[in-house]
């Protein structure tokens, strides 16, 4: 994994992790850390040519790969993207370091602003993921669901026609527990489609929206693992661990879509 930040128009840095934690720091093509070398624990401190003081921090996060900052004389740094980044007033090419558009003037966005964007894509990508799952969930719930009512509904073939079952804590008749049977698998596949189709439209709204969009896939992911517990306490562990990355991304992606609010207030 490589990493790159252009200070300015003179300075660049690039962080190699490699194999085995080996971390390699180079500034204008100049080798300034390895790994191999002694170095502090806790982080890579090193000086820019022009005398100011640069760190790199490398952070373990719950979910997802570390974090990884550049801070130059204690400001964050903007890490170099892979496409070039465009004002969003006139959209013209800009460098990671302007503060300003250079033809409209437009204030650029911060490395705190790229970064609470980083984590609303991570939140919107974590709504994506749900969608699918939600749909892929009501597929192999369907046929589950259905294998077993086929089967139940086999046994009912040689029932009295005025035989009445007790179902929790209902009475029904041949003819009403039938009906019942047969709908179960569909409703199992139709619930898990309108979710997907809900967490979908939330992820493309996310683009525009990603504060309230963010916020009711939370808020219905959350509704969903609930009723499912209240249906059946077992569902509340099956899952968990993705459970709790689902979670974490979303909740990082609410604090994100804050601070761009509060950033663009």
């Amino acid at each position: 994994m490589e990493k790159t930040w252009e200070i300015d128009a003179a300075n660049t840095v690039k962080a190699r992790f490699g194999a085995f934690g080996r971390k390699v720091v180079t500034v204008n093509g100049t080798e300034v850390h390895d790994t191999r070398k002694a170095g502090k624990k806790g982080g890579i401190a090193f000086p820019l040519p022009d005398g100011r003081r640069a760190a790199i921090s490398v952070k373990g996060q719950l979910v997802g790969g570390p974090e990884i900052d550049l801070r130059v004389d204690g400001g964050l740094v903007v890490e170099t993207p892979k496409a070039p980044i465009r004002c969003a007033a006139c959209d013209t090419a800009a460098k990671p370091y302007d503060r300003f558009c250079g033809k409209c003037g437009q204030a650029m966005p911060t490395a705190e602003d790229h970064r609470a964007k980083q984590y609303v894509r991570h939140a919107t990508g974590a709504i994506k993921w749900l969608a699918v799952l939600f749909l892929a969930f009501g597929v192999l719930m369907y046929f589950v669901t259905k294998g077993q009512t086929d089967a139940a509904l086999v046994k009912l073939q040689g029932a009295e026609p005025g035989a009445a079952y007790t179902v929790g804590d209902e009475k029904l008749g041949v003819e009403e527990l039938r009906a019942r049977l047969e709908w179960e698998p569909k409703g199992v596949l139709v619930v898990n489609l309108i979710l997907a189709a809900i967490m979908a439209a939330l992820a493309w709204w996310g683009r525009r929206a990603p504060l309230p969009a963010v916020l009711i896939a939370t808020a219905v992911y959350v509704v969903v693992i609930v009723f499912n517990a209240i249906a059946d306490p077992a569902t509340l562990g099956q899952g968990v661990i993705m459970k709790i990355i689902i979670i974490a991304f979303l909740a990082k992606g609410i604090k994100a879509a804050l601070a761009l609010r509060a950033a663009n207030a």
